[in-house]
């Protein structure tokens, strides 16, 4: 009796112990799950962009002159001669020789600047870049932004993505007028949509080209 008696206790003490361990392990599975989603949800989530960013402003001048790249002056301005100086930084570098301001020349120029590393001579070559594309895409680059707006208008600064580019500038050199387009890519080169995309007719158009060719009461 008594031996019968002990068998059922460790038998029940068997079946105790099981239900504990699978409680165990159910428990971790619930916490090692909580864990991840925890982890997955305080990552950083990179969204996928097929808007490949060209932007210009006057520090590029800046870099390229340090750099020994000549822009033809530190005044904001671009036109053949800072085109001409990017093309030649990116030779130097061995990048795409395409006048095209984009992430890798950005970074390699403001690496090379600050660096205080001299990449060219001391005078500009001559762009060999296109202002159109057959076809494509139009190109992001001085000469080909210059050709789309009005004869005498200085463009200052510009971006472009996804085939619209956002320029803004002065009317006519030496003006202090300022003017801002939206450019959009047609057939290999760019055709000026004025400010009219600003507002409610800006869907598909990047905000960064919206906040540079858009005046700012309309951006």
């Amino acid at each position: 009796m008594i031996t019968s008696r002990r068998r059922r206790l460790t038998i029940a003490a068997g079946i105790a112990a099981a239900v504990l361990v699978l409680a165990a392990c159910g428990k971790d599975k619930q916490e090692s799950s909580a864990s991840t989603t925890t982890a997955a949800a305080s990552g950083t989530t990179v969204v996928p962009s097929n808007a490949a960013s060209v932007r210009y402003d006057e520090q590029i001048q800046q870099w390229l002159t340090e750099v020994g790249c000549n822009p033809g002056g530190v005044d904001g301005v671009i036109g053949p001669h800072t085109e001409a100086a990017i093309v030649e930084f990116q030779q130097a570098e061995g990048l795409a020789a395409n006048g095209e301001m984009d992430a890798a020349t950005t970074k390699a120029l403001e690496a090379a600047a600050q660096a205080g590393k001299k990449v060219c001579g001391t005078t500009g070559t001559t762009a060999s870049t296109t202002t159109t594309t057959a076809g494509g895409q139009a190109p992001c680059t001085p000469t080909a932004l210059v050709a789309a707006i009005p004869q005498g208008d200085v463009i200052t600064g510009y971006v472009c993505a996804d085939g619209y580019a956002g320029v803004t500038g002065t009317v006519g050199n030496g003006s202090t007028t300022t003017f801002h387009y939206i450019l959009q890519s047609e057939n290999g080169s760019w055709t000026s949509l004025g400010d009219e995309p600003c507002g409610a007719a800006s869907a598909g158009i990047a905000p960064a080209v919206l906040e540079m060719g858009c005046p700012p009461e309309q951006g």
